[in-house]
């Protein structure tokens, strides 16, 4: 049985001439190692005042892209009740770590790197405003049948009544224009009291004309026949008594509106919500690639930059080799010790102000060049 991973890929770069079996042997006991598909000699270097500025640039556009791709997976998390997001059916894990390849049809090496990163960028940047778009609308509809539930929730002092009265309770006095029925809400421990006395609280109350016609744990709901000369006065007497006179008005044809409504509501949230997840898998995979070509290109700025190139005689290209490691679960900052351990240093803290800071280095810096990759979304 295989130990359980953190759920997080360390990319990292050493260079050239760093042996990928000492580096095994070093963290077998504390990470699963691959190599990283860094296109090195594919990708265009440029100059060093190009590779600084965009070093730092590609901090922020890793930030964002990752964003991005667990924005669309928590979405798509939800969509499914919490089932894991994949690429196209394959473990993002799986993917990540041993599947990932730079997808030259896609993302043509020829581009100058700053171009290749602002079209990745620009790509999951409309990944983005679609999928905020696509939520206005699946929560539109979604709100409206919410608060649909909500108007069938709740005691008698708050709940709809649409569907709890009808016609008859309305003792004939619907299109009537002298007389009306209020629907008055009493707490069941003043029913007593209620019936005892809503005939004499204002003149041209209809005697016994108290009809019981809902109940909850905590309220009676009656309708009272009066005037409609008196309605506002029976209203104030009932505030002073604490009663409540709720405010409706008897629509024949509303109950089978509202249920039409709900059925149109249901059916159209059903039919977004399929759209919607459709949508997030396929592009939460499509935004998952872009990340990982955009991990592999920091990598090379960030490992020409710290290594340089490698002599004529060696082929002139950038002088590092590029790794993935997941770390054993707890294991994770034991690797980064095993890791400085065995390329000389120790790590070594940079604020985003610091003069002199090596571009993109605001955090921790290491003696190997490291870029995280979040294999779940991060915790909020």
């Amino acid at each position: 049985m295989s130990a359980p991973m953190e759920p997080l890929l360390f990319a990292v770069a050493v260079k050239g001439d760093a042996k990928q079996s000492a580096l095994q042997a070093e963290v077998e006991p504390l990470a699963t190692l691959t190599r990283f598909a860094v296109p090195k000699e594919g990708l265009r270097v440029g100059t060093l005042d190009t590779l600084m500025a965009l070093s730092d640039d590609l901090v922020k556009m890793d930030a964002l892209s990752e964003a991005t791709v667990w924005k669309i997976g928590r979405q798509l998390q939800d969509m499914q009740e919490n089932k894991a997001p994949t690429i196209m059916g394959v473990a993002v894990d799986v993917y990540a770590f041993k599947q990932f390849e730079w997808d030259e049809a896609k993302f043509q090496l020829k581009a100058p790197l700053r171009e290749l990163c602002e079209g990745l960028g620009g790509r999951l940047g409309g990944l983005d405003e679609e999928l905020k778009a696509k939520m206005v609308e699946y929560n539109g509809v979604k709100g409206a049948l919410q608060a649909s539930e909500r108007k069938a929730q709740g005691n008698l002092m708050v709940r709809g009544l649409t569907d709890i009265v009808s016609e008859a309770d309305m003792r004939g006095t619907v299109g009537s224009e002298t007389l009306a029925t209020p629907l008055v809400v009493v707490p069941k421990h003043g029913t007593k009291e209620f019936l005892a006395s809503y005939e004499t609280c204002c003149p041209l109350v209809v005697p016994r004309s108290a009809r019981l016609i809902a109940e909850d744990t905590e309220f009676q709901l009656y309708g009272v026949v009066c005037f409609k000369k008196t309605l506002a006065d029976f209203a104030a007497a009932a505030r002073d008594k604490r009663w409540t006179v709720r405010d409706f008005t008897y629509e024949p044809h509303r109950v089978a509106e509202d249920r039409g409504k709900k059925e149109a509501d249901l059916a159209e949230e059903a039919r977004l919500k399929g759209l919607l997840t459709n949508w997030c898998a396929i592009n939460f995979a499509e935004a998952f690639t872009m990340m990982m070509h955009l991990k592999a290109v920091r990598v090379f700025v960030e490992s020409v930059l710290r290594y340089g190139l490698s002599h004529a005689r060696a082929g002139g290209g950038p002088n590092f080799h590029a790794f993935l490691l997941q770390p054993k679960k707890g294991k994770e900052q034991a690797l980064h010790t095993a890791l400085g351990k065995l390329y000389g240093g120790v790590a070594a803290q940079f604020e985003e102000d610091d003069v002199g800071a090596v571009p993109g280095a605001a955090g921790d810096f290491y003696p190997y060049v490291f870029v995280p990759v979040n294999l779940e979304a991060p915790s909020m």
